[in-house]
């Protein structure tokens, strides 16, 4: 039988369901979901079919109160199982776009490493065949400074085909795909025009798809802003860090008192990394680290993000579950494996009394430690629903009082003499 992909773990629902019948006075097992009904209900005992988690719970206690906490638990699956969906459906996005802008960043970390034209279309031509698993290519510039490239072309006929291929979509500025078999995009600038054509032969496996053509459309459109000016290193950059942020604005933005949280995180975390002498692509990836540090939040319930009240054991057990829905969330997305322990991690405790493994000092990761004081300076200092708001010095106080045990005693210490500075 199918189970359903769900970004809440079994043992976790476990946890939040058992915590709710025990309130309650009754017990709760959860086992896969009977392919064949009761006949009758067990002696002393219901059972509830969770269908959204693939999951049928026994429920154990006085009779009279059955029916009741019977529903309860049904309502309450199905509250997280309408939850899951919409956050299933929102990851899946997510993941789509990401992709695209890993392999966008990635080929600019190419070009960025490349130090002559043809090493540039190289990486153009290596990334474009490993996104789409294409046999060999062409990349010809037209124009001042004709560059013709090719790589994994044996025969003559086979770079005829491809060059014409690459002049055809150069010449009409559209992309074209033969017989399903090659396919051909333009370089295009907006403000020059076409400035040459990208070709691709065979698919190692299967033929190409609508995703491969938006794919491919979506490179060479980058890459001739590559060719076009020496900047595009660095516009690509900003592009994806720029698309990240709107991404994690929107996660914030479902509870508005919480809007730039991720940005003045991202900033307390840099902060902090200067004084280390983390500089350069390790700095640039603590950003995206920081930045992507709550991504876990789309699968928490509007209910939770936007309660003005005190939460409940299972919310609050809820919201400790977003550093793994996190890892969830981006663990299948390519490029990222260096920074997915920072945003698992971020809320272990120094003392190793957090949250989610329990992990202790140096143990936790580096970038981990280093968010985890930018984070909890900014989430005390921002109205919340669980905590008074506290002021800049109220807030370092805690910080420096927390030194060594919530935190790492060096970070901390860090944080709190540059930021005491620009006071």
């Amino acid at each position: 039988m199918h189970t359903p992909q769900t970004l809440i773990p079994s043992d976790k629902l476990r946890a939040i369901l058992g915590t709710v019948a025990s309130n309650l006075g009754f017990e709760i097992r959860l086992l896969p979901l009977a392919r064949v009904k009761y006949t009758a209900e067990p002696e002393g005992a219901a059972t509830v079919d969770i269908p959204e988690f693939g999951l049928q719970a026994e429920i154990i206690g006085p009779a009279e109160q059955m029916p009741q906490v019977s529903r309860l638990i049904r309502e309450l699956a199905v509250e997280m199982g309408q939850q899951e969906n919409e956050s299933l459906s929102l990851t899946r996005e997510i993941v789509d776009r990401y992709e695209q802008l890993a392999i966008l960043f990635e080929m600019s970390e190419r070009l960025g490493r490349a130090e002559d034209p043809g090493a540039r279309a190289g990486a153009v031509l290596e990334t474009a065949l490993e996104s789409v698993g294409a046999s060999g290519g062409c990349l010809l510039l037209s124009g001042p400074g004709r560059l013709l490239y090719f790589l994994k072309t044996e025969t003559e006929e086979e770079r005829s085909q491809l060059l014409a291929l690459a002049e055809k979509a150069g010449h009409l500025g559209r992309a074209s795909v033969e017989e399903r078999s090659h396919i051909a995009m333009p370089l295009t600038v907006s403000n020059r025009g076409t400035i040459g054509g990208l070709a691709l032969g065979p698919k190692e496996r299967g033929s190409y798809r609508s995703g491969d053509l938006k794919l491919l459309a979506t490179l060479a459109a980058y890459a001739a802003l590559f060719f076009d000016s020496d900047r595009l290193y660095q516009d690509l950059e900003a592009l994806f860090f720029g698309t990240v942020r709107s991404m994690v604005e929107a996660i914030d933005a479902k509870d508005p008192r919480t809007r730039g949280h991720s940005e003045r995180v991202r900033k307390h975390s840099l902060m902090i990394a200067q004084e280390l002498g983390i500089e350069g692509r390790a700095a640039k990836r603590l950003e995206l680290a920081a930045l992507l540090h709550d991504v876990g939040k789309i699968g928490l319930p509007d209910s939770i993000l936007n309660n003005r009240g005190d939460l409940s054991p299972q919310q609050w057990e809820l919201v400790r579950q977003h550093p793994q829905m996190g890892l969830a969330i981006m663990s299948p997305v390519a490029n990222i494996d260096d920074i997915l322990p920072a945003i698992g991690e971020h809320h272990e405790r120094y003392d190793g009394q957090g949250y989610p493994s329990g992990k202790a000092g140096e143990d936790i990761n580096l970038f981990a430690r280093i968010i985890s004081v930018a984070d909890a300076f900014d989430a005390m200092t921002m109205e919340r629903t669980y905590r008074p708001t506290f002021t800049k010095e109220q807030a370092l106080r805690e910080v420096r009082e927390n030194s060594g045990s919530q935190f790492d005693p060096g970070m901390a210490g860090i944080f709190c003499q540059k930021l005491t500075a620009k006071s």
